[in-house]
């Protein structure tokens, strides 16, 4: 599976545009008026929804690096130790040398000249002392060198730990960011589902919209785009629910998601992160297998079909269909 660039992505915070839930209209009285909010609730709950999903990909991502983190606490601890004990091994090897330095009384050129017998004894103790303060030397710095490594060896560790403790806060407070996003998407689907069921099931279809067929020309072409519209495909009819990602029903990225998984790519499960990923594509310039989105900030999401169409969840009490791309909701497409 090709993971799409998402630590990077989803690691920043819930998008700017997150805000509580404005109060809820007062109930309609008839099913004209139901009709009239309903289509902005729809809106509002499609965007806390998002945004919920959009928490959720934080969540995970937030949890990743927790435990990539975590896994890096032990190896930097058993470094710090290994790095320890090597320093003990010295200090024990410098005392060694100088204490037999001490010990022999070789310890100047001077008092060797006075324990010479002869000019030869001299020189035999000079060139004995020559190699003591070599091998003291040697070890003085041997032991500077394990000193370094240790003290490094721990702030690695210090860091380590430091960081671990820092993704967890911020996993907790993304955990608690998701559940509060998911209250406030709840709360609007359950005033869209109330205001759906006061309508008749003449306004139901119109809402909805008349089906619309598929593009004249067949899919063709490779790639991940055209093997994700291949896979959507296979999924007209299905229900549009909210937050389900198939496969027997979907909300808009549930359904991007789920196709683009089937061509072997993984995307954000929001629509906004969805939205960061590829390349971005003009509106003259879509291609069978691009990613549509719509409104600012995004809320939406669909895979363009060709022929001006595209397939999508479009919204609650609807189906996975072709319908035509709206200009006027049309806010960037993407290329994978």
């Amino acid at each position: 599976m090709v993971l799409v660039s998402l630590l990077a992505l989803v690691l920043g915070a819930t998008p700017a545009s997150a805000q509580p839930p404005s109060p809820p209209p007062p109930p309609p009285t008839n099913a004209a008026d139901a009709a009239a909010q309903l289509d902005q609730v729809q809106r509002e709950a499609e965007a806390l929804t998002e945004e919920w999903h959009a928490a959720q990909d934080t969540v995970d991502a937030r949890q990743a690096e927790l435990q990539t983190l975590e896994q890096a606490v032990a190896p930097a601890k058993a470094a710090v130790d290994a790095a320890k004990a090597d320093e003990e091994q010295y200090r024990q090897q410098l005392d060694a040398v100088a204490m037999g330095t001490f010990e022999s009384g070789n310890l100047d050129q001077f008092n060797a000249l006075l324990a010479s017998g002869s000019p030869q004894d001299f020189l035999d103790q000079m060139s004995a002392l020559e190699t003591l303060s070599a091998d003291y030397k040697a070890a003085l710095e041997q032991l500077s060198s394990v000193v370094d490594v240790t003290a490094k060896a721990q702030a690695d560790a210090d860091a380590a730990v430091e960081r671990a403790k820092t993704a967890a806060d911020e996993a907790k407070k993304a955990e608690d960011d998701v559940a509060a996003r998911k209250r406030d998407a709840e709360i609007r689907i359950d005033q869209a589902e109330k205001l759906l069921e006061r309508l008749s099931p003449q306004q139901r279809r119109e809402r909805n919209g008349p089906k619309e067929d598929a593009p004249d020309v067949p899919i063709t072409g490779t790639g991940a785009g055209v093997e994700a519209l291949k896979a959507a495909a296979t999924q007209l009819g299905k229900p549009y629910q909210w937050g389900a990602a198939g496969p027997s029903s979907y909300d808009c990225s549930g359904l991007t998601s789920w196709a683009f998984k089937k061509a072997g790519v993984t995307l954000p499960r929001s629509s906004s992160q969805q939205a960061r990923v590829g390349k971005a594509v003009s509106w003259d310039n879509m291609q069978p297998g691009d990613l549509v989105f719509y409104y600012s900030p995004v809320s939406h999401v669909g895979i363009y079909a060709g022929g001006g169409k595209m397939i999508n969840a479009p919204q609650t009490g609807d189906v996975v269909k072709y319908q035509t791309v709206s200009s006027s909701a049309f806010s960037g497409a993407r290329r994978l």
